[in-house]
């Protein structure tokens, strides 16, 4: 994909001012949080201003306009989840006592639609609406019954997760461990984050910053260490969520972040995400009754 400088620009102000509100920015701090010169933050809120998009009050501080309204609910309508869905996970996360997260699985990107920190938390710069390139580990729940195609081009970027695909099919889970030297560094990765995310024009770092944390802290569990007897360090834990059509469409994650988590309570996370996956997409298609061979081995 070609990168456009200037539509980066354009997405980079309406994320700055979206993550603003309610609070409004002048020009000049939108052009210092991202490194922008005066005239071009102006001429882009300019254009932005146009058809609505953002507004200018008489304060001569920005925000988000009522022309993205008709936008918004263009989205709103394709991929909102059903109304008590944050509730849902809310119910989730009290019960596994670490966040939770839904995203939409696309054909290039993962999505995050519902996050719930619950009495735990979810990883640094993660927020409704991250968006994040669909490769290993994002997505993995869902592979094994996408296409051929897709599981290709996922697995391009790891091959070496193959075999983790059978395990996932087997167990109706993916499930994740940290690198074992990296409880320092991830740590450090995170803090990372979080501070790039107060500024939105340093996308490409964060990205990368992003990238690095998933290397380190997803490592695939096998089938013996699943059903293993002692403890293990369990990064994550993600199931699909399926459409009318059976195909798995959304990823339902738990993140534990834990670095002994003993076979009572693996099952615990297991049954309890597996469940919460099913009660979804029934949720979403109540006459649905998944016959497809996806089903976690008993």
């Amino acid at each position: 994909m070609v990168a456009s400088p200037p539509t980066d620009r354009v997405v980079a102000v309406v994320e700055l001012i979206a993550a603003a509100a309610p609070v409004g920015l002048s020009v000049s701090e939108v052009a210092a949080r991202l490194d922008l010169n005066r005239s071009t933050a102006t001429a882009v809120l300019a254009a932005l201003e146009s058809p609505g998009w953002v507004q200018r009050g008489s304060d001569r501080l920005y925000t988000l306009g009522p022309g993205l309204l008709a936008v918004a609910d263009a989205v709103h309508a394709r991929v909102r989840p059903p109304g008590d869905t944050a509730e849902v996970l809310a119910g989730l996360a009290e019960r596994v006592g670490c966040g939770v997260a839904l995203s939409l699985v696309g054909a290039d990107h993962v999505v995050f639609l519902v996050v719930e920190p619950g009495p735990g938390r979810v990883p640094a710069g993660i927020e409704v609406g991250t968006r994040l390139p669909l490769r290993p580990p994002a997505g993995a729940s869902v592979m094994p019954w996408r296409p051929a195609a897709e599981r290709a081009a996922w697995l391009a970027h790891a091959p070496e997760l193959a075999p983790a695909l059978d395990t996932i099919r087997a167990h109706g889970v993916a499930a994740w461990r940290p690198r074992t030297d990296s409880t320092e560094l991830l740590a450090v990765l995170r803090e990372v984050v979080g501070l790039l995310d107060e500024h939105p024009g340093r996308t490409a770092l964060r990205e990368r910053v992003r990238t690095q944390l998933a290397s380190i802290s997803a490592h695939p569990y096998t089938d013996a260490d699943l059903t293993s007897n002692e403890p293990l360090p369990l990064s994550y834990l993600a199931a699909p969520v399926r459409d009318l059509q059976g195909r798995p469409t959304h990823e339902l994650q738990i993140g534990p972040l834990r670095n002994a988590v003993g076979p009572t309570e693996r099952r615990t996370y297991i049954t309890e995400l597996r469940a919460t996956a099913t009660h979804l997409s029934t949720m979403a298609h109540p006459r649905h009754v998944d016959a497809s061979d996806s089903g976690p081995r008993r």
